[in-house]
């Protein structure tokens, strides 16, 4: 099998298979930029479900930077508190909408200098906030998620760290109509089967097909994860 249709199979079994995972936390704001953004920034080092709780709690709040500057800090500060650094986060919601409202009439921006340019803001909330909240798929989404499984599945170098450089490599890997999905996929993969440090091979449904680069089996149906870099 030539790494050409090894990729489409990996794509199609994994997207099949996705159909029985929980959703995304950013899932819930496709199509809708101020929570993308919003969501996509609380999200950073932060586990889904705690992510879709914060979420939820501080859009039943307010759902425009408009209305969010309205709130108190200690309203802010209650919603986010699920995530972590929930008190900087809390900051930076008051400066995203502040900016928003002063410099963008309110509209968030469609490019990565001008989201990057947010306190709070970084290349990864940024492409997220993009492929989101406008459907901008340009990039792809690197997470956690998507740099450990890269290495595992032979699609990144195991030396490579820094998202944007892992985005370019996997671009070059990947079809283009595979980019607007992977992040989703490899966050779904990520939390049901690849884990981080004890990845359920034994019911991957994409086992034959992945090389599991880094992955040391320590028993029966028990594996480490070997030394695998983590990016934000």
């Amino acid at each position: 099998m030539d790494e050409t249709e090894r990729i489409r199979q990996l794509y199609e079994r994994l997207t099949a298979a996705a159909q029985a995972w929980p959703p995304t936390a950013l899932s819930h704001y496709e199509g809708r930029p101020f929570q993308a953004l919003i969501a996509g920034m609380l999200s950073a080092q932060t586990r889904e479900e705690q992510t879709i709780a914060a979420a939820q709690a501080l859009f039943a709040l307010a759902d425009t930077p408009e209305a969010m500057l309205q709130l108190s800090d200690e309203q802010i500060t209650a919603a986010i508190r699920p995530v972590s650094y929930y008190q900087n986060k809390a900051r930076f919601v008051r400066a995203i909408c502040r900016r928003l409202v002063t410099e963008d009439g309110g509209q968030v921006p469609r490019t990565l200098e001008r989201l990057m340019a947010y306190e709070g803001v970084g290349w990864k909330v940024a492409v997220l906030t993009l492929a989101t909240g406008y459907g901008i798929h340009d990039d792809i989404t690197v997470d956690v998620h998507v740099a450990r499984i890269g290495k595992r599945l032979g699609l990144v170098k195991p030396d490579m760290y820094a998202p944007p450089r892992i985005n370019e490599e996997l671009k070059q890997k990947l079809p283009r109509q595979y980019w607007p999905a992977w992040n989703g996929l490899m966050v779904q993969f990520g939390r049901a089967v690849c884990k981080p440090t004890y990845p359920q091979c034994a019911a991957c449904p994409v086992y034959d097909l992945c090389p599991r680069v880094g992955v040391v089996q320590t028993g029966p149906r028990t594996f480490k994860d070997a030394s695998i870099g983590q990016a934000g």
